[in-house]
């Protein structure tokens, strides 16, 4: 571990104690901030609008059910997979570079599948980051599927080898992602199904929205 990562996790855990021991009222003056690279940033002075309250948010993310995956989304931070928050970056830095892919692509469908959670399992048993399935993850070599390195490895893996199967096809890659090859297959193209019309609309989105200057 990095003396960053190092630095970064005894703050965390710090700051999580201190608020333990914080007035109830001040406990909405610790804002936090995580950027495209991963790093996170804390303040009490938030000068930028994707600061949001660290605290309020994990009050309300520990009433929610551990790793599980409802349809208003999940929970932006809960507590029990905090700390893996500082290697996610470095995995996913780590990741593209190794399989040559857009570091802003992982990071979107990464958002879109576990909203950054490690520990997400989803009603149909994906699992994890990139919300790999069982026997995809069997195929992929992936071991353990809830840690975050070895789910981002086979993940970003599996992603690379369905752009290079539709020759670049970004489209029909993510609808494979999501829908599986058979599918995409039978349908020649994006399968109408709402789910994966959808999924993939998402993960262009917001691919295109971490492009911006």
């Amino acid at each position: 571990m990095s003396n960053k990562v190092r630095f970064t996790a005894v703050f965390f855990t710090l700051l999580t104690i201190l608020a333990a021991f914080l007035p109830v009222p001040s406990r909405g003056d610790i804002y936090r901030h995580q950027d495209e690279d991963g790093v996170i940033y804390f303040t009490n002075v938030p000068n930028d609008s994707r600061y949001r309250l660290f605290l309020k948010e994990y009050q309300k993310a520990s009433r929610t059910t551990q790793g599980k995956v409802s349809a208003k989304g999940l929970p932006p931070l809960m507590p029990s997979y905090a700390h893996y928050l500082p290697e996610i970056g470095q995995h996913i830095a780590e990741a593209a570079k190794y399989y040559e892919l857009d570091q802003k692509l992982i990071q979107a469908v990464i958002q879109v599948e576990s909203n950054n959670n490690p520990l997400a399992v989803s009603p149909k048993g994906a699992q994890g980051l990139m919300q790999l399935m069982p026997g995809t993850a069997r195929s992929l070599g992936v071991a353990d599927p809830l840690d975050p390195a070895q789910n981002l490895d086979g993940g970003a893996r599996h992603l690379g080898q369905l752009i290079e199967l539709y020759n670049g096809d970004l489209v029909r890659a993510l609808a494979a992602y999501n829908a599986g090859q058979g599918a995409v297959q039978r349908h020649g193209g994006v399968p109408p199904y709402r789910e994966t019309r959808s999924y993939v609309k998402k993960v262009l989105d917001r691919y295109r929205e971490k492009k911006k200057p």
